[in-house]
C-alpha cells in the first residue's frame, strides 16, 4: 500500500474562499462567525463555499486567538465504575455542546497522583473538574490552581475551605432515608458501613445515619459504625469485622456502590441470606443492582445530573458569562429505591408506600438526564 505524501496535502483557508468569491479574507472570517454587519446573502455564500472547498477552521490558531484551549480537565477516583462513569458522561455531554472538549485523568484514589494530575492539568486546560480521593487531607495542589486564576469545580468529594464551585449529593438526607427505611423494615440492628472519617461524605453520612435514631428514639451502638473506605477491598475488611461483633448486625447501610456489591460478596460466603438474615441499603445508583438475583435499595441516579451541572458552572466561569462569581454549593437530592434487599417476607405494603417507588428484579430505574 502506498504510503500518504503528507507534503502533498493542503489546507484550505480563508483566503482561498475570498479568492472565489472576489472578497476579502476580513469578510470571509466574519460570515464565518456570522457577525451582524455581514449581510446574510454574503453568510449564505461564504459558508456555501466554505463546504464546497472542504474548509476546516484552525482551532489552533483559534485557541491562540481567544487564550484558550478549549480543553476541561477531569480528575476522578475511578473511571471504570459506575457513579464516577455517569458523572463523566453529564461532563462530557455538555463539554460537546459547548465546544469544549475533556481531558480526563484518574487519581485511583491516592493522593500523590491526584497532586499530580492537577500539577499536570495546570498549563493545559481552561477549567478543571474534580472529586477528591478518599486519601487527600491536603488541598494545596488545588489552592495552586486557583491562585493561578483557575477555574475550579469539585463533584461528589470537595474540600470545605477554598472559593470553588462544589455539586455534592445530599450525602446526610440519603443516608437519613435509607436508614430510616431500614428501621421501618423492622431491623432491629442497623450497622453502617462507609468511607475514611476524614471524608466530607462519611461525617455526612454519619450524621443522616444518627438523626435516624434519634427520630425514632432508638440507640444508637457504635461498634456498629465502621468508617473504612469508599472501595471493594475495604468494604470487604469492613463487613468482616461487622459480622465479628455480638450481637451481629441484621442490617447494612452501605455507604458506596463498591461497599454494597462487597457486602453481597461477602455475605454469600459466609452463608447469610440477603434480606432474611441481613438487610442492605445501599447509597449508590448502580444498574448492577437492580440484576442481582436479590435487587438491593439503593437511590435514584443522578450521576449525569451532577457531571452537567459541573460542567455549566465550570464554563461559566472559563467564558466569564456569569456575572455571579461567587462559589456555589449545590445540593443533588435522590429518593430512595426500594428492592429486595431491604424488605423482610412479613413486611406490609404500608413500608414501601411511604417511600418513592419499588423496583423489581431486571427492572432498570434509569436515569434522570439533565442538560444545562
Amino acid at each position: 500500500m502506498p504510503r500518504l505524501d503528507r507534503s502533498r496535502r493542503t489546507n484550505v483557508t480563508i483566503v482561498d474562499i475570498a479568492e472565489q468569491l472576489s472578497i476579502s479574507p476580513s469578510t470571509v472570517s466574519r460570515a464565518l462567525r456570522n457577525h451582524p454587519d455581514i449581510r446574510p446573502e454574503t453568510i449564505e455564500a461564504v459558508k456555501k463555499m466554505a463546504k464546497k472547498l472542504n474548509y476546516q477552521p484552525n482551532t489552533q490558531a483559534q485557541s491562540l486567538r481567544e487564550r484558550r484551549t478549549r480543553l476541561i480537565g477531569v480528575i476522578l477516583p475511578e473511571i471504570q465504575q459506575y457513579a464516577y462513569g455517569a458523572i463523566l458522561n453529564g461532563i462530557e455531554e455538555v463539554a460537546f455542546r459547548k465546544g469544549y472538549q475533556v481531558v480526563v485523568c484518574k487519581s485511583g484514589e491516592t493522593y500523590e497522583r491526584e497532586m499530580l494530575q492537577a500539577s499536570s492539568l495546570s498549563n493545559q486546560v481552561d477549567g478543571v473538574i474534580a472529586c477528591l480521593s478518599q486519601q487527600t487531607r491536603r488541598i494545596d495542589h488545588f489552592k495552586q490552581l486557583r491562585q493561578q486564576g483557575m477555574p475550579l469545580v469539585f463533584v461528589e468529594r470537595a474540600p470545605e475551605r477554598l472559593a470553588a464551585h462544589r455539586i455534592l449529593y445530599d450525602n446526610e438526607a440519603g443516608t437519613f432515608q435509607l436508614t430510616e427505611h431500614l428501621i421501618r423494615s423492622g431491623f432491629e440492628r442497623v450497622a453502617l458501613l462507609t468511607g475514611p472519617e476524614h471524608t466530607g461524605v462519611c461525617q455526612e453520612q454519619l450524621k443522616g445515619f444518627k438523626k435516624a435514631f434519634d427520630r425514632y428514639n432508638q440507640p444508637i451502638a457504635d461498634e456498629l459504625i465502621v468508617t473504612a473506605g469508599f472501595g471493594y477491598l475495604e468494604g470487604r475488611g469492613g463487613f468482616q469485622k461487622l459480622m465479628k461483633r455480638r450481637p451481629q448486625p441484621d442490617a447494612v447501610v452501605a455507604g458506596s456502590d463498591q461497599i454494597a456489591i462487597a457486602v453481597v460478596g461477602e455475605a454469600r460466603r459466609m452463608g447469610v441470606v440477603i434480606p432474611h438474615q441481613l438487610g442492605l441499603a445501599v447509597f449508590g445508583a448502580d444498574p448492577f443492582h437492580s440484576r442481582l438475583e436479590t435487587t438491593i435499595t439503593g437511590l435514584s441516579a443522578k450521576g449525569f445530573e451532577m457531571g452537567s451541572r459541573a460542567a455549566h458552572l465550570c464554563i461559566l466561569d472559563i467564558e466569564h458569562t456569569d456575572k455571579n462569581t461567587k462559589s456555589r454549593l449545590e445540593r443533588i437530592t435522590t429518593e430512595v429505591v426500594v428492592r429486595q434487599s431491604s424488605l423482610r417476607p412479613t413486611d406490609s405494603e404500608g413500608i414501601v408506600s411511604s417511600y418513592s417507588r419499588v423496583l423489581r428484579t431486571g427492572e432498570s430505574s434509569g436515569e434522570e438526564v439533565y442538560i444545562y
